[in-house]
């Protein structure tokens, strides 16, 4: 060490041989490098948050416009055809029925149709309620939620007779006088 290197501050001639040494050049290196990563890394994640979130919106907004749109359910007449030739329910009330289930999320339609279908076997449904039950099973069939069968068995939709004519609360056609 020469006399001028013992005049200079010792943080100086720490730095001084910090720079000459090629390890404090190699770490000055990494250090500028890594800089340079985590900046890109921060500028790319502010980046794709941006585009991230608007992907998400754009996503959220086709769920909630498409929540149910089944415009191929339509009412038929039909599978009311028993309730309507008792009188106990007339189209338009049926038709009314069947938009209200319409608009249900089909897990709604399944955990009422399960209910309602305890009900029936109970025998304890209105006329009214039945309609409900009857509009809720013509959907959970078009959606294909349920086996085919199941609702025939208990609806008569493939024309059969249906349970819920065989209770004691089934509706009863009016008396025919001539």
């Amino acid at each position: 060490m020469t006399q001028t290197d013992k005049n200079q501050p010792r943080a100086t001639r720490f730095l001084a041989d910090f720079l000459s040494a090629e390890d404090g050049v190699t770490t000055t290196d990494w250090v500028a490098l890594a800089a340079l990563c985590v900046g890109l890394a921060m500028a790319t994640n502010d980046e794709l948050t941006d585009v991230f979130n608007m992907v998400a919106s754009q996503v959220d907004g086709e769920m909630r416009d498409r929540q149910m749109q089944d415009d191929w359910v339509e009412f038929y007449a039909s599978h009311f055809q028993p309730m309507l030739e008792a009188g106990a329910l007339d189209e338009a009330t049926a038709a009314g029925f069947h938009d209200l289930a319409g608009g249900m999320m089909n897990h709604t339609l399944m955990s009422e149709l399960e209910a309602g279908l305890e009900q029936l076997e109970n025998d304890v449904l209105t006329s009214e309620q039945l309609g409900q039950l009857i509009s809720i099973a013509s959907i959970a069939r078009q959606r294909n939620l349920v086996d085919p069968a199941v609702l025939d068995y208990y609806f008569g939709f493939d024309g059969s007779d249906p349970y819920y004519m065989s209770t004691a609360s089934a509706p009863q056609a009016p008396s025919q006088t001539s």
